[in-house]
This record gives C-alpha cells, structure tokens and sequence, in this order.
C-alpha cells in the first residue's frame, strides 16, 4: 500500500479491519469483499488454505502451509494482522485469531474459539535427551493440541504441545497451560491451574 492509498477512507478501513477484523462484517464495501475474495483465492491456490463463508484473514498475517497441511476455517470466523500461522490449523464457525497471535504445528479447534492477542499455541516441541547434540539438531515431535467448542483464550496465553482444552474453558491472560483442561474450568497462573468451575458437577 502506498502512501496515496494509506492516507485514504479506503486506506484507514482496511486498517481497522486488519486490526478490528470484527468490524469487517458491518462496515466492509464492495471494493473491501472483493479484495479479501481475491486474497482468499491467493492463499488457497499458494498455501492451501480453505475458508469457509464470510470468513476475513488479513493481508498482514502471516500464513504459512502447503496443501493438506494448512490452514482450514470455519464460517465466519478472522486472522487478524500480525498473527503467525503455520502447519495444519483447523478451527470451526465463529473462531477469531487476535493481532499478534502464534498459532504454530497441530492444532484443531471447535467452534466459537476466541484467542487473545499475543498467545501462543504450538502443536510441536523439539527433543532435548541428548546432550552431545545441540537441541536445534534433535528431532521434532508433535503430538497436537485440541480445543473444544466455546474456549475463551486470554491474551499473552502460552499452551503447549500435547494439551487438551475441553469446551466452555477460559484460558485467563498470561496463563501457561501444561495440562489437560476440563470442559468448563476458568485455569490461570504458570502452570496453569485451576481457578474455579463455570458450572457445578452434573450441573446442565
């Protein structure tokens, strides 16, 4: 984007929505649907990236993958500027992906995800055992991450690889998650324990 076009109605309206991608649903114009149907285009012939309906994935994300191991969004969901994602990323209807977002290896999420700006959730590690071997030669593993339905991720949140989040979990901000999290637990702290219980045992 050149200066021309930064300094314009249309310039600062692509920012907000870079930023604010939730806004892109009420106030995009023409001009802005067909311009991310465009990149949308880009992105699945490139990085094999699959979008579904009214889907927004900023051009100032970085989105990194090949066919079959990619990013796949459901409807309505957004990747907002300056996020990272690499490696096979799955996430259903009404997911949201904040600025500054590390999104990184295996990851699977339900529906209605929302992940807090400048988390970091990386379904790889990089083996250690061996000492006569600097670490960045070792081998990777990667064993995945899943989230389920309805997780609310707080910002600066880091989880590792190998977790399970159950659904209805809030993640609270800074939180390190080391663990396996049960459906509906509010967990906080490094390591991340559990806080409390949205709802009560055999509550409906």
């Amino acid at each position: 984007m050149n200066n021309g076009e930064r300094f314009s109605e249309a310039g600062l309206r692509r920012q907000r929505f870079d930023y604010c991608p939730w806004h892109y649903w009420t106030e995009a114009k023409e001009e802005d649907r067909a311009e991310q149907a465009a990149y949308q285009g880009l992105l699945a012939l490139h990085r094999g990236v699959r979008t579904g309906e009214e889907c927004y994935v900023s051009p100032l994300a970085a989105i990194i993958g090949e066919e079959g191991e990619s990013l796949r969004l459901g409807d309505r969901s957004y990747v907002a500027a300056g996020a990272y994602l690499t490696g096979e990323v799955t996430l259903g209807a009404h997911c949201t992906v904040n600025p500054y977002v590390t999104l990184r290896g295996k990851f699977r999420g339900g529906d209605g995800v929302r992940i807090g700006a400048s988390s970091c959730i990386v379904g790889f590690n990089h083996c250690f055992e061996r000492t006569d071997i600097p670490v960045h030669g070792q081998p990777l593993t990667a064993k995945g991450i899943v989230f389920g339905d309805d997780v609310w991720v707080g910002s600066h949140v880091t989880v590792i690889d190998g977790v399970t989040v159950g659904s209805h979990a809030i993640l609270a901000a800074g939180a390190v998650v080391t663990k396996d999290v049960p459906d509906y637990a509010i967990v906080g702290g490094n390591p991340a324990k559990i806080i409390r219980m949205r709802r009560a045992a055999g509550e409906r």
